[in-house]
C-alpha cells in the first residue's frame, strides 16, 4: 500500500495510507492525516494519489507547501522526492502499482468542467421538486466528501454541484437555475464573503448559506448583512454532518416573505437555536406570525433575552418555540434591552420540547370525560311526637318559590364545567374514559 511518511526528526515514522480519495493534512484534528508540529497550518493542504504520483494542493497555508524545494500552490509528486510542509518534511513510498483514480464530480470541477450530474425530470406534477445546490470550496477534499455524505442522502431531491474558486461557481451558476449556494469564506483571490455579495446581487433569489471553518464574528455579522441565510461552522463528526444536511433541507422548502422565511416549524427553529449555540455564535433571531412577534438574543452561543409581546424572559421563549406559525430571520447581533435568561440554551430546549410534547398529549390523548349524577331525593325528617295532648296547630303551607335558574356553564376543549357550588351539592364521579387495563371504558364518550 503507497503510504505518505514524515521523515522530520521527532516526528519520524509517522504515516499515512493513500488510497483513492483526497486526504487533508494539517495540525487540526478534523484533518485525514494529523500532523501536530507548529509550523503546520490547521489545514495545511491535501493530497490525491494518481497511479504512481500524489496531486498536492496548498489550502492557503501560513508557511507554505514546498515540492522539490519550490513553493507551490498545486504541483505532482513523485515517488522518492520531498514534500515540506513548513519545517516537516515527508517522502512518498510506493509498494505496489496504485490504480489510477476515477474522476470525480469534485476532480472535473478542478480542471473547470462543471460536474456532471444526471437528469433528473419530474414524471408528473405530483413528483418530489428536485433542488440543485452548488458547493462552493477550495478544498477538493472537502467537496469529495460532501459529494460522498451528502449524495447518498439527498439522491431523491438534491443535484449536487461543486466549484473549487469563484469563477469557476459564477460560471455555474450562469448555465443552470439554483435554489442554494453554499460557500466556505477562505478561498484564495475572492473570498466567500466578497463572491456572496455578487451571488446576492446577481441572483437575490438564490438562498445562500456560509459553511466555514473559520469563526469570526465581524465576518459573520458582514455575510448575514449581504443576504446570507445562515452562517454555520463545518461540524467535526457524523451527528453535526447530518445535522447540517437536515438544516439545509428545511431551508430549501422555506419560502421568502419581506426578508423573513416562512412556513415555521418548530422543529426548524429548535435546529437553528443549537446549531448557533453549538457554534458559539451572536445574532438576533426574530420571530413572528399573525398574533405574535418576538426576539431571541443569542451572544457568545448562549440565550441572554427574550421577548413576544408583553412577555420577557424564558416565558417569551417558550412563547415563541411553541408557534406552529409564522416567519424568521437572522440578523446581525445587537445589545440586548435587558438580560432575562440565565439558564443555558441546553435546558430551555429541552424544556421546550418536553411542553411540547405535553401540548400534544394534551390535545389529543385526553379521553377523560365527567358525569353527574341525578341528586337522590332526601328523606324527611320524621316528626317527634307532641309532648302535650293538646292539639298541635297545622304547619303553614309552604310559598311556592321559583326553581333556581340553572346557571350558564363556560365549555372549554369540549367538557362541560361545573361550578364549585354544584359539585358539593350533587353526587359527582370523575370516571377516566380507559380502565385500569388501558382499555375503553364502556360509559358515555366525550
Amino acid at each position: 500500500m503507497s503510504r505518505l511518511v514524515v521523515i522530520s526528526d521527532g516526528l519520524a515514522g509517522l504515516s499515512h495510507e493513500l488510497g483513492g480519495h483526497w486526504v487533508t493534512i494539517g495540525r487540526d484534528n478534523k484533518n485525514t492525516f494529523q500532523i501536530v508540529e507548529r509550523s503546520v497550518s490547521n489545514q495545511h493542504c491535501e493530497v490525491l494519489l494518481r497511479g504512481n504520483e500524489l496531486v498536492v494542493r496548498d489550502l492557503r497555508s501560513t508557511n507554505g507547501t514546498f515540492v522539490g524545494g519550490e513553493t507551490i500552490s498545486e504541483a505532482v509528486l513523485q515517488p522518492g522526492q520531498i514534500l515540506r510542509l513548513g519545517m516537516v518534511e515527508l517522502r512518498l513510498e510506493i509498494s505496489e502499482p496504485a490504480p489510477v483514480a476515477a474522476p470525480t464530480a469534485t476532480t472535473s470541477a478542478s480542471a473547470g468542467a462543471s460536474p456532471p450530474a444526471p437528469e433528473k425530470k419530474p414524471e408528473s406534477a405530483d413528483s418530489q421538486k428536485i433542488y440543485r445546490v452548488l458547493f462552493v470550496d477550495d478544498s477538493l477534499a472537502f467537496l469529495e466528501l460532501i459529494n460522498d455524505m451528502f449524495g447518498g442522502q439527498a439522491d431523491k431531491n438534491w443535484e449536487i454541484h461543486t466549484a473549487p474558486t469563484a469563477g469557476k461557481a459564477l460560471a455555474i451558476l450562469e448555465q443552470k437555475l439554483f435554489h442554494l449556494v453554499v460557500l466556505d469564506i477562505g478561498m484564495p483571490l475572492l473570498n466567500g464573503v466578497q463572491l456572496l455579495g455578487i451571488i446576492h446581487q446577481q441572483y437575490p433569489n438564490i438562498k445562500k448559506v456560509i459553511l466555514t471553518a473559520q469563526s469570526d464574528e465581524s465576518r459573520r455579522a458582514a455575510c448575514l448583512a449581504n443576504g446570507a441565510e445562515l452562517f454555520l461552522l463545518k461540524p467535526g463528526d457524523e451527528d453535526g454532518w447530518r445535522l447540517i444536511f437536515n438544516m439545509l433541507t428545511t431551508l430549501l422548502r422555506w419560502s421568502d416573505s419581506n426578508d423573513f422565511i416562512s412556513t415555521l416549524s418548530k422543529t426548524s427553529l429548535f435546529d437553528v437555536i443549537q446549531l448557533e449555540c453549538l457554534g458559539g455564535n451572536s445574532l438576533v433571531l426574530e420571530v413572528r406570525n399573525q398574533q405574535t412577534a418576538g426576539e431571541i438574543y443569542i451572544e457568545d452561543g448562549a440565550i441572554v433575552h427574550a421577548s413576544a409581546g408583553k412577555l420577557a424572559g424564558e416565558k417569551a421563549f417558550h412563547q415563541l418555540l411553541s408557534l406552529t406559525d409564522g416567519e424568521f430571520r437572522l440578523i446581525p447581533f445587537r445589545a440586548p434591552p435587558k438580560r432575562t435568561v440565565q439558564r443555558r440554551w441546553e435546558s430551555l430546549l429541552a424544556e421546550a420540547a418536553r411542553v411540547r410534547e405535553q401540548e400534544n398529549y394534551t390535545a389529543d390523548d385526553d379521553e377523560t370525560i365527567l358525569i353527574t349524577k341525578k341528586m337522590a331525593a332526601k328523606k324527611s325528617t320524621p316528626i317527634p311526637p307532641p309532648s302535650s295532648p293538646a292539639a298541635t296547630p297545622p304547619p303553614p303551607k309552604p310559598m311556592p318559590v321559583e326553581p333556581p335558574q340553572p346557571k350558564a356553564r363556560r365549555i372549554a376543549s369540549g367538557m362541560d364545567f361545573i361550578t364549585l357550588e354544584e359539585m358539593v351539592e350533587a353526587d359527582t364521579a370523575f370516571i377516566s374514559g380507559r380502565d385500569s387495563k388501558g382499555q375503553p371504558s364502556g360509559g358515555p364518550k366525550k
